[in-house]
This record gives structure tokens, C-alpha cells and sequence, in this order.
């Protein structure tokens, strides 16, 4: 253990100091030892005879999953799930890994798309109680992949198209672009980008995170891949979605995830590019949180620097409704610390100078991984936990509001249970994507928007921040 921490300070130092960077394949040690996935037969046995939608009752839905406040709506195993080139049986055993979703503009059906270690699979959610697998797309072995979907409106055809970008850690894997425009006939192989051989995470900035569409006035969306061969942080030019241009590299230190938004007039500001709108880039690097300006991507500029106490791994956060505040991730304090589950809130209302406000300390062991933000809401992946809800309408006081538990058999700081979560859809049902145990595609609901009052709508997605008016704050 001892030599452990010596070897991830002297790699922190030097990608601190810009010594080392990805392009040298130096990088913070993998934070994420995955294992052989592990079958929970039993758990797999009461999914595979739920014939309807099991209530949270006495804290268990279906006599198993421990939880609160949540529905689970339907459930979808990883062999349904696997690429018609892999049936189930053959080695090795799939596990599942992270997952998206979107809105399709043209008829409104809502998708899971689900990363497989063997493929990407594409899923029709829109009737939970009869989710169907459409198709899938096979990739390179990894227990890692990663994606995002991005839509548009096609003038030509007079219709929306859809693309989903996908990375994984396995040599060779490459960029793949899965075309979803024919959703939900079928989802096909458009093309495969080489610029990159392998990368952990990808982001698609500047658009609506419930349908994939562009949201800032005046900004392109622009695709980020985290952690790749090539380098720390890549910035892509997407406007011909199925040829991506490289705009430009961040070198001086890894990026495993990050969050990216848009600070106008006073909060501009900050940005020492003098650019306003500014594209800023919050980096969760392991070694620490830097938070750049992206503004001019062939010259990415740092504007802070946060190493928090207590950093373990720095693994990602998202951003609080306000924008003054993130909700900040470490998928190592857990393991190395003995610490219960704890979400950060780094206070950013001066980006220049991030400090942590707060934190929210859970009653177990298990680790965060991934979180999103609607309105007054955190949703977070919590691995053996499975999914966690915080009410976080006082970002500085956050509050236990929803849970489920996917993964029953244990609840350890070990990386088993739930990778992903999204809650975008504009349904408000949750998407929960479980490594083993009972591997597969989890659609929850909260129990609260199982039965909305008569007229009165699921609140919107809300754009953090706010960038309606080119003269108005962040919010």
C-alpha cells in the first residue's frame, strides 16, 4: 500500500508539473482493478419472473432489492443483450459497463444505448413493460466502453438523425460511430475512427443531454475523448458526424472524465483566453481537478487547480443547477481510507479559486462512480449500491432522497453493481447499467413520478448554465 501512494504521488507530480503527458503513455494508475464478473443466480432468477413492475415495499421491490422510494419498472440481461457474433456461452462472460440515452426527435420513442464488454447494444425503453433489444454492434473485448449520442436535424431528409461515439480501453478499438438513424428498425457500423487506438471516456459538449441535440446558441457541439493514446483531452469538430476533425489536445495531464459548459460576461471573466462565451472544461484528472478554458481548442489554457484533502482519485462530478457548485466523485477514498461513500461539493462560484464546500457521507462502504444533475436532484451510480438519489436543492446541505440497490449479494467498496446511470429521459424513467451480479440494463422510476397530478408535466432538463441571453450570468 505503502509503495502504492509513492507511485501515484511521484506520477501526480509529474503530470502536475506537465513533465509527463498522455501522449508519453504515462498516466495516473487505473483506479478500477475489475475482475472476473460474478453471477448472482438468485437475483438473476427473480429478474428473468418479473412479469410487471415491483413496488418498493418495506424497503425491498420484489422481495430483493433493497430501496427507497424507487419503482423497478423492467429489467434486460446482458446475454439479450449481446452482439449476434457473440451468443451467450462464449468466454469470456460478459459484463456490462457504461450506457447513455436519448429522446428521438421524429416520434418521441426514448433508448438506452448500452456498452457491453463485448459490443454496444441499443435498447427501445419507451414501453418498459416490453423493452426490445434492437440490435447491437461488436467491439473489442474490454470491460471498459464508453459513449455518448448526438442528434440533429437533417434538412435533406427532412428528419432527425442520430449517432452514438464509443470508445474503449481495448488496443485497436479505436473511435466507433454507430449510426441510430434507423431507430428502431435497426443500428449499424457507420464508420471507425483511427486518430485514437483506445480512450477511457468520451463527452459531447454544448448539447441537450435528454435528446443529444445542440442547446448554445452561437457554440457547435463539440466532442471531447478523455484518456486516450493520443492524449490527456481531445477536442473534435463534429459537424460531418461521421468524420470527425480533431480541433485540438490537452497534453499536461490525464483526463479521466470531465464536465464542460459555457460562462458568460462577469464569469468570463476568469478565462485567460479573454473569450466570452468562454467553453470551460471541469477535468477530473486522478491526480486532481483542473478546470480549463477549452474556448480556443488548439490552445487549451488552465485556469485552477484543485487537490482536495483526502484525494484518492479525482473520477468525475457534474455541475449544480445554480452552476456554482460540483458534485464531485473519488472512486479511491473508499479503498484506501476505509471512508463511508462521499460525494464532494466544490464550491466554484469563483472558478479561479474551487474549494470544497461540503460533503455528503453515505451509511456504507460502497464507491461512487457517475452522476447527473436535473434541477434540485444528484442521480449517482454507487457500484455495490447500486443507484443513489441526493436532493441537493441546497447544494451545500445534500440529503438522502431515492435508492436501489442492483447489486443485493454485498455492499463493499468493491467495483461490482452499477457502472452508469441516466436520468435524462423525458419520461423520468431511470436508466442503471449493472457490471454482474444480475449484469444488464436496469429502467427504475421514482415513486414520485409514477403517478404525476392531471396537467401537470415531469419538470424539464435543466441547462446548466443557462445561456438564453449572451449578457446574462450563469446561473
Amino acid at each position: 500500500m505503502f509503495q502504492h501512494r509513492i507511485r501515484l504521488l511521484i506520477l501526480s507530480t509529474l503530470l502536475s508539473a506537465g513533465t509527463l503527458s498522455a501522449q508519453s503513455g504515462v498516466r495516473p494508475l487505473h483506479e478500477e482493478p475489475l475482475s472476473e464478473p460474478i453471477q448472482d443466480l438468485a437475483a438473476q432468477k427473480v429478474l428473468a419472473e418479473l412479469t410487471a413492475p415491483a413496488a418498493c415495499v418495506d424497503g425491498r421491490a420484489a422481495g430483493t432489492f433493497a430501496c427507497r422510494a424507487v419503482t423497478l419498472q423492467t429489467f434486460v440481461s446482458l446475454n439479450a443483450m449481446l452482439p449476434a457474433s457473440t451468443p451467450p456461452g462464449t468466454p469470456p462472460e460478459p459484463s456490462g459497463s457504461a450506457l447513455w440515452g436519448f429522446a428521438d426527435r421524429n416520434d418521441g420513442r426514448e433508448y438506452a444505448v448500452f456498452g457491453l464488454s463485448k459490443g454496444t447494444a441499443v435498447v427501445d425503453v419507451t414501453d418498459p413493460s416490453q423493452p426490445a433489444v434492437v440490435g447491437s454492434v461488436a467491439g473489442l473485448t474490454s470491460p471498459w466502453r464508453e459513449l455518448k449520442v448526438y442528434q440533429f436535424f437533417n434538412p435533406a431528409q427532412k428528419r432527425y438523425n442520430a449517432y452514438a461515439y464509443v470508445v474503449s480501453e481495448a488496443p485497436g478499438s479505436a473511435l466507433q460511430i454507430l449510426d441510430l438513424t434507423d431507430l428502431p428498425r435497426s443500428v449499424k457500423l457507420a464508420a471507425t475512427s483511427t486518430v485514437i487506438q483506445r480512450a477511457h471516456t468520451v463527452y459531447l459538449a454544448n448539447v441537450n443531454y435528454s435528446t443529444g441535440e445542440s442547446n448554445v446558441p452561437g457554440l457547435s457541439p463539440i466532442l471531447y475523448v478523455e484518456g486516450s493514446n493520443v492524449a490527456g483531452l481531445l477536442a473534435f469538430d463534429i459537424s460531418d458526424p461521421v468524420n470527425p476533425v480533431l480541433l485540438g489536445s490537452f497534453f499536461n495531464s490525464y483526463a479521466h472524465d470531465i464536465w464542460a459548459g459555457v460562462l458568460r460576461g462577469e464569469k468570463a471573466r476568469v478565462c485567460p483566453s479573454g473569450s466570452d462565451p468562454c467553453e470551460i472544461v471541469v477535468n477530473w484528472a486522478g491526480d486532481a481537478i483542473r478546470i480549463l478554458d477549452f474556448s480556443i481548442k488548439s490552445n487549451p489554457m488552465l485556469i485552477s487547480r484543485l487537490i482536495y484533502p483526502g484525494l484518492a482519485y479525482a473520477h468525475s462530478g457534474w455541475i449544480s443547477r445554480d452552476g456554482n457548485f460540483l458534485f464531485s466523485m473519488d472512486e479511491g477514498d473508499e479503498r484506501t481510507t476505509g471512508e463511508n461513500t462521499s460525494v464532494r461539493v466544490i464550491d466554484v462560484s469563483d472558478w479561479a479559486n474551487p474549494r470544497v464546500a461540503a460533503s455528503w457521507v453515505g451509511a456504507g462502504k460502497t464507491i461512487e462512480h457517475n452522476g447527473y444533475t436535473i434541477g434540485d436532484k444528484y442521480y449517482f451510480s454507487n457500484y455495490e449500491g447500486g443507484l443513489t438519489v441526493l436532493d441537493v436543492a441546497n447544494p451545500r446541505q445534500p440529503a438522502l432522497l431515492a435508492s436501489f440497490d442492483t447489486y443485493p449479494a454485498t455492499d463493499t467498496a468493491g467495483f461490482h453493481g452499477a457502472w452508469a446511470v441516466y436520468p435524462f429521459l423525458p419520461s423520468g424513467n431511470i436508466l442503471v447499467s449493472n457490471i454482474d451480479g444480475a449484469g444488464g440494463l436496469f429502467v427504475l422510476k421514482e415513486e414520485a413520478l409514477l403517478a404525476p397530478a392531471p396537467l401537470t408535466p415531469r419538470s424539464p432538463v435543466i441547462r446548466v448554465p443557462a445561456r438564453a441571453r449572451p449578457a446574462a450570468r450563469p446561473r
